[in-house]
């Protein structure tokens, strides 16, 4: 048997997909098909619903500095069972929830802590750990999971809301963690190559990097230069992107792209089909920009990431046509769609995996605060019937990250 079959790199690979699948589609691409519910039932406001989320990023923000040191200390393996276990008690929590400052708690704390443990900072580490030279790549391609969730999940929970009610959607969630997700994690995840005497990519023979070996100081990350212009990129990246993303649906709604049409005998509403797309961009970005960021400087991908987001957002604003609506809504996630993956290959090539756990648990520090800051302006926007001028704001402050972004030049060694 030949040592690419032997290799079990691609099992985590895919394993990450299917978490990053699962936390980020229950978490935030299923959340806005809530809202109308929500606001029936709990009487919450717009503003309010945004807020769950905007919580949700400054807790996870401040969980990931503790499990980001962690990953690089201890187990993935436990942290993601962990992560699991906490995860869906949020899930099944919120199944339960009778006024709007239960579910904020939630995702303030349960869903806060167990996302990122069970997703995207775990499924990083893990990728990293078992890749070198295809790290780009494979990273996008675990982070396929994020995007494909919200191409496939609004669907498929859309008309499932309207069959069993959103209580018990979130109770599936909560057994979908428990029963799939917890199991999978347990039977595959393996933390580093070297535990099965592999080696990173599955090749024998390696350079190892003097970053791989050294693991630096808090201090370090925020003396680095490098570190800044990363963590700034990304942070006008996301800021923008939220705002936009989460308010999709409704501003589609709004718009009047409201009707509902058949395909393959399934009934799709146009606001959740234009969703949906824009999520299939990001699928797609992620394995464009993951191939990318291995063949070119870094600063290359981010640029050119940015325009895209930005090209979709401004043509979001003006589009009449639902034909050009759903291809801006393609773009734009053509353009979010390599955030993740640009972000964590950035980090990596800068300070190598021993660090990036820590790395990126603290960028959140920088990242995370401006990203609920973009969903309560649009959310508030909408309150005030002002979203159109806010999402054109919101493709300015993509063009601000553009300009940041061209600096991102790697250096070949890191020196504190």
């Amino acid at each position: 048997m030949s040592n690419a079959v032997k290799f079990k790199g691609w099992q985590m690979v895919y394993t990450g997909m299917m978490m990053e699948f699962s936390v980020v589609g229950f978490v935030f691409y299923c959340f806005p098909l809530m809202f109308s519910e929500l606001e029936r039932d709990l009487g919450a406001s717009q503003t309010q619903l945004s807020s769950a989320l905007s919580l949700f990023f400054i807790f996870s923000t401040l969980a990931s500095i503790f499990l980001g040191r962690i990953l690089d200390k201890y187990s993935i393996k436990g942290v993601m069972t962990l992560g699991g276990i906490i995860f869906s008690l949020g899930l099944f929590s919120i199944a339960f929830i009778e006024n709007t400052l239960s579910l904020l708690l939630i995702y303030a704390t349960l869903i806060a802590v167990g996302g990122p443990a069970l997703g995207n900072l775990s499924i990083t580490k893990l990728v990293a750990n078992w890749f070198e030279t295809k790290a780009g790549m494979a990273l996008g391609i675990a982070a396929i999971g994020i995007s494909f969730s919200g191409v496939i999940l609004p669907i498929l929970v859309d008309p499932l809301i309207d069959l069993i009610g959103w209580r018990n959607v979130y109770l599936v969630f909560g057994s979908i963690v428990i029963l799939i997700l917890l199991p999978t994690i347990r039977m595959i995840v393996v933390n580093t190559p070297e535990e099965l005497g592999q080696k990173k990519d599955g090749i024998e023979v390696q350079l190892n990097s003097n970053l791989d070996q050294k693991m630096l100081k808090i201090s370090d990350f925020f003396k680095s230069k490098i570190f800044w212009i990363i963590s700034l990129t990304f942070a006008f990246q996301f800021f923008a992107m939220g705002g936009v993303l989460l308010h999709l649906p409704l501003h589609s709604e709004k718009i009047g792209f409201d009707e509902t049409f058949t395909f393959l005998s399934f009934p799709i509403k146009e606001y959740v089909f234009a969703y949906s797309l824009a999520a299939l961009g990001g699928v797609a970005g992620k394995v464009l920009f993951g191939y990318l960021v291995d063949k070119l400087n870094p600063n290359k991908p981010v640029m050119i990431m940015m325009l895209m987001q930005s090209l979709g957002i401004f043509g979001l604003t003006f589009s009449e046509s639902f034909l050009f609506f759903t291809f801006f809504c393609f773009t734009f996630g053509l353009g979010f769609g390599g955030a993740m993956v640009l972000m964590s290959a950035c980090f990596l090539k800068a300070f190598g995996s021993a660090n990036l756990g820590s790395v990126r648990g603290f960028s959140g520090m920088i990242v995370v605060p401006l990203q609920p800051v973009g969903i309560f302006i649009v959310g508030k926007a909408f309150d005030l019937n002002l979203y159109l001028e806010a999402f054109q704001i919101m493709g300015l402050v993509t063009l601000i990250g553009f300009a940041v972004g061209s600096r991102i030049i790697i250096p070949k060694a890191y020196s504190a």
